[in-house]
């Protein structure tokens, strides 16, 4: 039907992801589906690879949790690597369609996370955002040197939670 053949391609995306994280943490590949949606997401992985090859980066964190007492708030880093010039920066995975703001705002919010709880470490490698596509894991990479009005949209979105809080306990 038209929905087994819409939900089939969305998975494509995210069976790349799980291919790549298997991949980078030298585990076994996932079982992948012999019919396009496999394909395509071997065609994710292989662009991926060659993607890192080509950059030089090399994974040394994944899947890293913490948290700022400074902003009291906390995340997951998808990773960080390190580049053939030895810096160090935040590499983000996503699958969906499009690159949002939101996505430059929680990778900004990542970077004051890793430097407050590694200042030994800081960010200087910039922001690489690798984006699986749902429909047919196309990969796309985009990468940015600085976020400051990022983390400035997140600081402003930080007050106005601690404020929504106080007026729902004055109306609660």
């Amino acid at each position: 039907s038209l929905y087994d053949k819409r939900d089939e391609a969305a998975d494509a995306g995210t069976l790349a992801h799980s291919l790549v994280m298997a991949h980078i943490n030298g585990e076994p590949l996932p079982k992948v589906p012999e019919n396009n949606t496999g394909k395509q997401a071997k065609q994710g992985l292989d662009n991926y690879l060659r993607w890192a090859s080509d950059n030089r980066i090399v994974i040394v964190e994944q899947e890293t949790e913490l948290v700022s007492e400074t902003y009291q708030f906390g995340g997951c880093l998808d990773a960080l690597g390190v580049d053939s010039r030895e810096a160090v920066g935040i590499l983000d995975w996503k699958t969906s369609n499009a690159v949002y703001q939101d996505y430059l705002i929680q990778i900004a919010a990542y970077k004051i996370l890793w430097e407050e709880n590694h200042p030994e470490q800081p960010i200087t490698g910039g922001y690489h955002l690798l984006r699986f596509s749902k429909d047919n894991a196309d990969f796309a990479h985009h990468y940015w040197s600085e976020l400051d009005e990022a983390w400035e949209q997140f600081k402003l979105f930080r007050k106005a939670f601690d404020i929504d809080k106080k007026l729902k306990k004055r109306v609660g």
